[in-house]
């Protein structure tokens, strides 16, 4: 299986997170991409330019993270990722990925120069993330695709936007994200 990432990327994160737990990494081809810069091999393997993007042995195309995801449970080995509390399991995977979204969109928006950013969006974006930390919860007594989502987003605030000191009005979450980022997969994929 071929796998494009940017591994700063929360998203391309996410599927290496999954693909260490699965015990898949072995049977990936990694190309780290910029893709911002539009590289021809991205764009010939994905019309959309965006990573993560995997191609299958049998030469399918499967694009976002939380799709790739749920691939690599089903081909990988080890506890599922996604039990038979499917809808659960979905619902905090998709919350964790909008804290994702806001913090990734905040990081774009930051980006851009200073006359054209847009500090209501910025805003915006900041009311999601608290209002989701202060919402989500951790499966207990286990490890699965929402978590996973969930220690990528708060692994990626902290790399990202570290003035966000989210820690102080989240000590539970801060305590289940310290021994969260311990596991072998997150210490492999810390950016």
């Amino acid at each position: 299986m071929k796998l494009f990432n940017n591994p700063p990327s929360p998203y391309g994160r996410k599927v290496m997170v999954v693909a260490h737990e699965k015990g898949l990494v072995d049977r990936l081809e990694l190309h780290a991409i910029d893709p911002w810069s539009d590289p021809p091999l991205l764009i010939a393997t994905t019309p959309v330019g965006k990573v993560p993007a995997l191609v299958t042995d049998d030469g399918l195309l499967i694009t976002e993270s939380t799709t790739i995801s749920e691939y690599f449970d089903q081909v990988g080995s080890g506890p599922k990722l996604i039990g038979r509390d499917r809808f659960e399991v979905m619902a905090r995977t998709a919350l964790a990925q909008g804290l994702i979204d806001a913090a990734f969109g905040t990081v774009i928006e930051r980006r851009r120069p200073a006359e054209r950013q847009w500090p209501l969006w910025v805003e915006r974006q900041r009311r999601a993330i608290d209002r989701t930390l202060a919402r989500i919860i951790p499966a207990q007594g286990r490890f699965d695709l929402g978590d996973i989502a969930l220690a990528c987003g708060l692994g990626y605030l902290d790399f990202r936007l570290p003035e966000i000191t989210w820690r102080d009005a989240n000590r539970a979450l801060a305590q289940w994200f310290e021994a969260a980022s311990q596991r072998p997969s997150m210490l492999a994929t810390k950016p």
